[in-house]
């Protein structure tokens, strides 16, 4: 964090990988769920479901988030509450915290017999009855084993001396470190998975590639998160706005320095003029709210031209897709050959009326990488 480095926290933190498995893990099964129910409904002259697309944003996403569900589950069935009070970055810094705590639950070595009830009912799994001990970093101070301890062996009071303290410490023992888990999290932060090629067919007749993400030199971040700078330091890839975004527009980033933080790309949509969904649902101000009538004014990117990539260039066909779809007008034909009366156009782009939402770069009929295409703005500016 005081690095400037977001992926790890954006990792560990709890209600991030929620939202991660949720709309990256969850959705997609839930939806491979329906599809086989359809296809079955299907069978049976029945149209109670129908096939929906099953759209994976991002395989390292993806892997990341069903990893973190098959470790988190694997931790709560061993170990209890082992993520909250190993892993997570709060009970981390909640657990140093305790290190300096007046009042802590203590044992009454006179009266404990050593049952172990206390440690069985612990919910943080921070007692150990053999060795009279209670790892404070872990305790949630749930009291359980106050409760349930029926020879008031156990008691919360102050601490008398700095020993006790000490002796009470022990989170280093655990079986799970910090530091191993950090590393584990660390090479999967890095790990790059192959992306999967989806096959679409136009009436079963001729095969239709697919685009391709053109490389940007500077990411596209949706309206209202002011800046890619903004952006970094406040999101913490919670997922909520690509979940929300109803035009396919949004997919975690697999960026190392901007990890599983959203990105715009438009190779599945365009980011309507009317929509503002994504800034309705951040909650950590990365994207801040926007209304309808300020988005169609937001510039968040700037179009460019590639002329090897046009139609019109290569295949001498005229299109002018780019110019019918910019709802900003920023784009208009121009005479390619100024001295040939009959000469194809080619698009020209006012970059003071571009707002960047990539109506042309999705509309634009070139294969596969787009005739023209939006780098993203440093900085958010209105036209």
């Amino acid at each position: 964090m005081i690095l400037g480095i977001g992926a790890v926290v954006s990792i560990l933190d709890p209600y991030a990988a929620f939202g991660r498995m949720a709309s990256n893990f969850f959705t997609p099964v839930y939806r491979l769920g329906n599809n086989l129910l359809a296809w079955f409904a299907e069978r049976a002259d029945s149209y109670a479901f129908y096939s929906t697309e099953v759209w994976i944003k991002g395989w390292v996403t993806f892997g990341t988030a069903a990893i973190t569900l098959i470790i988190v589950g694997i931790l709560a069935w061993r170990n209890g509450r082992t993520y909250c009070n190993t892993i997570c970055p709060v009970g981390t810094i909640l657990g140093f915290l305790s290190k300096f705590s007046i009042f802590k639950l203590i044992f009454n070595t006179e009266k404990c017999t050593k049952c172990g009830v206390c440690e069985r009912n612990c919910k943080a799994s921070c007692i150990d009855v053999k060795a009279m001990n209670i790892d404070h970093s872990r305790c949630v101070t749930c009291f359980n084993c106050i409760n349930k301890c029926k020879f008031g062996a156990m008691s919360y009071a102050p601490v008398k001396n700095r020993k006790e303290k000490s002796k009470s410490n022990n989170s280093e023992q655990g079986d799970f470190s910090r530091r191993n888990v950090l590393s584990l999290l660390g090479t999967m932060a890095i790990t790059t998975v192959v992306k999967a090629q989806q096959l679409h067919v136009d009436g079963g007749l001729a095969e239709i590639e697919d685009k391709k993400m053109p490389v940007r030199k500077m990411p596209i971040v949706p309206p209202g998160a002011l800046s890619v700078q903004n952006m970094k330091k406040h999101c913490t890839a919670c997922q909520l706005c690509v979940s929300a975004c109803p035009n396919n527009v949004l997919r975690p980033s697999n960026k190392l320095a901007a990890f599983m933080q959203p990105e715009m790309s438009f190779e599945r949509g365009y980011c309507r003029p009317e929509c503002v969904e994504c800034s309705q649902v951040c909650p950590s101000a990365a994207i801040e709210p926007v209304i309808d009538a300020d988005k169609s004014a937001i510039s968040i990117g700037n179009a460019v031209w590639i002329k090897d990539n046009c139609v019109v260039n290569r295949d001498e066909i005229q299109c002018n897709n780019c110019e019918r779809h910019c709802p900003t007008g920023a784009i208009t034909l121009v005479v390619r050959d100024t001295d040939y009366g009959n000469s194809l156009k080619i698009p020209a782009i006012d970059k003071e009326l571009c707002i960047g939402c990539g109506a042309c770069e999705y509309q634009c009929p070139a294969r596969p990488f787009s005739a023209i295409y939006v780098e993203g703005n440093v900085r958010h500016h209105s036209i």
